[in-house]
């Protein structure tokens, strides 16, 4: 080895010493001794699971993947990578900027189309990493992060004829084009730069002229129509642009990111975030692959997106690129299983024998495996083993930090930015490890649910959101209870092992909540962080007692079982849903009162709630007193003429509940105010209904098991004085 290619070598390591400690591997080839800072090119596929692609598996009588497999076959194919999310737009958001999404105002589900942009502009991210370090940068393809800031009204959406923003542009990409969210979306638009692409009139500024396709261009249509929206009948925003194809989308903006490589020079990196479209809803691919797969529709769409990496990898084959490019494939989150709905294209491929996300349970939205692990594989010709694998547990929020120390650059601190993310890079080099690169790592299902892996261990906590609906809590009543696995020797998450081994259930536990209250996960927040277990007592109640029932029993008449199955048990009175019903249980006390104080003992068990249900002298105004292991709420509800039950959240305060600890609850009633306090968490709201006398009360328990116990009903000394002073 000669003396310059020796300098470059320990030039690169020296680089990446700066960011991490690494064992030694084998020297470099000097021909394999990069010049340059590697281009960076991020290929994220939507909705591509596990057992999707040959490489992984797939049957290919079924399904073919040349290109994908072509990628395995020259770099480094990852068994045990992970989304962060089982949904689209949370992963998103922790591939951008290594950090979970749920620490952000989205807990559940996904971004709107119309949100407006959620990385915040002055948030380290890989488009603004990469930058600095004299990177061009693009972001082609599903965008699904929003666009431009909210005036904070519940309806509002960015004006799509004028400038938009803040966008990609402001977090660090110098191009942009891409589709705001699914291309089956209501926009029915394109995004280049900060304009709606094509826009032919609006707020536009003076003297500029916005590129547009020409009239005879087949992936635009002229006119909107609701034919080929995801959910059919839907009203498209129309404005003046011309509006996309659907199964042109793929093809279209494959060509603008191979426009975009084309203008990309040998002497300067480049990071491209390039995310198709496929293979999510709607399925699409173009008329020239029907047929082409024996998985129908659906094997198509898969043969649409190989296409398409197998024309990025020939672009950049031919700019004579792929030799200082790091190619790496993934999935923003599991692939589609629902065999329940028997006529979707994704659910006729499984028919067919296409096991979609392999041998995992579940996918899409679930908290089970099928919806995190993904492929992933990548590419950096002379630095990964080509075709070789690596068991290593990772995440993709570990690609910013993974970034980072490939170009050198410390990060900050933990609590300041990528606050989840790891550096994966002795994994993707083929590095002997000594320990793991992650010790462990918190996953979140649609539903909200958080579920924390270490080792083969994988603890479900079960506690969905408050926000779902019967309905969503009916049909996934499975992924809302508490349950451990061990992936290890059972990968398809058939056997709960909890009651075998409490002790990693508690150790668990224990560091999902000292990570999720610590605010980061790339170094173990200080146990001071983690806010205090609430045990805490009330003031003793004031004003003239009406009601007290210790509820060691359940109370006879006046009291009212309503719904659900009650009985004493462990303490107090244990509330269950009736096993097959969507409504929780109800049991319905008598009440008098205007004025005063309800105070009761309650224990939830994991994934459950409580609502106290307070009905005012009119009937159609009732408020309730929400209670989950992580909210407390004051809720009003309308009961309009057809029965139909609406609420509106008056206020909403974070909780942090033990599973099965007694905690005090009161609520107090003065006038049109209401304060509803468990232990040291206080909720307060105003209506004027409020004002009105409460006729009834009713306990609601979400879940089995809900406990009550300690009931005493006080009203209060104005009124009891003012009662006394009316009496005859």
């Amino acid at each position: 080895m000669n003396s310059s290619h020796r300098m470059s070598r320990l030039a690169i390591l020296g680089a990446l010493a700066l960011a991490f400690t690494v064992p030694e591997r084998q020297p470099l080839k000097a021909a394999e001794a990069p010049s340059r800072k590697p281009n960076l090119l991020i290929i994220l596929a939507d909705d591509f699971g596990y057992g999707s692609a040959g490489c992984y598996g797939a049957d290919g009588k079924l399904v073919r993947t040349p290109n994908i497999d072509r990628l395995a076959r020259e770099g480094r194919r990852f068994t045990d990578a992970n989304t962060t999310s089982s949904v689209c737009s949370p992963t998103r958001y922790s591939v951008v900027t290594g950090r979970y999404c749920w620490r952000t105002s989205e807990k559940s589900g996904v971004l709107s189309t119309f949100a407006p942009l959620h990385i915040e502009p002055s948030r380290l991210n890989l488009a603004s990493l990469l930058k600095a370090h004299g990177y061009q940068t693009a972001a082609i393809g599903k965008w699904h992060l929003g666009y431009g800031k909210s005036d904070g009204t519940p309806k509002w959406r960015p004006d799509l004829t004028a400038e938009i923003t803040p966008g990609p542009l402001d977090i660090g990409f110098d191009y942009h084009f891409g589709v705001p969210g699914n291309h089956g979306d209501l926009t029915g638009i394109y995004v280049e730069n900060r304009f709606v692409y094509g826009l032919r009139s609006g707020k536009i500024p003076p003297g500029m002229r916005l590129p547009g396709p020409q009239p005879d261009d087949d992936n635009f249509q002229a006119n909107y129509t609701g034919d080929d929206m995801e959910g059919k009948g839907k009203t498209p925003i129309q404005i003046d642009a011309p509006r996309r194809v659907n199964d042109r989308v793929m093809p279209l903006l494959t060509d603008k990111a191979l426009q975009w490589l084309e203008q990309q020079r040998a002497d300067t990196p480049f990071f491209l975030y390039f995310t198709p479209v496929a293979v999510h809803n709607p399925v699409t691919p173009e008329k020239d692959l029907a047929g082409q797969s024996a998985a129908g529709l659906y094997g198509d769409w898969i043969h649409e997106l190989d296409r398409t990496v197998g024309r990025v990898l020939e672009a950049l084959d031919r700019k004579q690129l792929a030799a200082n490019t790091i190619v790496v494939f993934s999935s923003d989150n599991g692939g589609v299983k629902e065999p329940h709905r028997t006529d979707t294209p994704q659910t006729m491929a499984l028919n067919a024998g296409l096991a979609v996300n392999g041998p995992l349970r579940g996918g899409k939205h679930h908290v089970w495996e099928g919806g995190f692990k993904v492929p992933l594989i990548v590419r950096w010709p002379g630095q990964t083993p080509a075709g070789t694998t690596c068991d290593a547990m990772v995440s993709l929020a570990d690609l910013l930090a993974t970034t980072a120390a490939i170009v050198g650059q410390r990060l900050p601190p933990a609590d300041q930015a990528a606050e989840d993310s790891y550096n994966i890079l002795p994994a993707i080099l083929g590095q002997s490890l000594a320990s793991p690169l992650r010790p462990d790592m918190i996953v979140h299902s649609s539903d909200g649910v958080f579920a924390i892996r270490k080792g083969p261990w994988k603890w479900i906590e079960g506690v969905p959101v408050d926000k779902l609906k019967p309905g969503v809590r009916k049909s996934r009543a499975e992924e809302f209870q508490p349950q451990l696995y061990n992936l290890k020797d059972d990968p398809a998450e058939t056997t709960d092992v909890s009651h075998v081994h409490p002790e990693v259930v508690k150790e668990l536990e224990s560091l999902l909540d000292r990570y999720r209250d610590g605010g980061y996960s790339r170094e173990l927040p200080p146990l001071s962080i983690r806010p205090k277990t609430m045990s805490f007592e009330l003031e003793p109640l004031s004003g003239k007692t009406v009601l007290s029932d210790a509820l060691q029993k359940v109370p006879g008449s006046p009291w009212v079982q309503v719904r659900g199955k009650w009985a004493a048990g462990e303490g107090g009175l244990r509330g269950s849903p009736t096993p097959g019903e969507q409504q929780p249980a109800a049991l319905r006390g008598p009440l008098n009162l205007t004025d005063g104080a309800i105070q009761y003992e309650l224990a939830l068990p994991s994934a459950t709630s409580h609502a106290l249900r307070l009905q005012s002298r009119e009937r159609n105004h009732v408020f309730r007193i929400e209670i989950s292991p992580r909210n407390l709420a004051i809720v009003r509800h309308l009961v309009d003429g057809g029965g139909t039950d609406r609420g509106e959240v008056l206020v909403r305060q974070s909780l942090k509940l033990a599973p099965d600890n007694w905690y005090p609850v009161r609520i107090t009633m003065s006038g049109a105010e209401i304060q509803a306090q468990i232990a040291d968490v206080t909720a307060k709201a105003a209506h004027d209904s409020l004002a009105e006398r409460k006729t009834a009360f009713a306990l609601m328990a979400t879940g089995n098991g809900v406990g009550f116990r300690n009931l005493v009903v006080a009203e209060s000394e104005a009124t009891s004085t003012q009662k006394a002073g009316s009496t005859p």
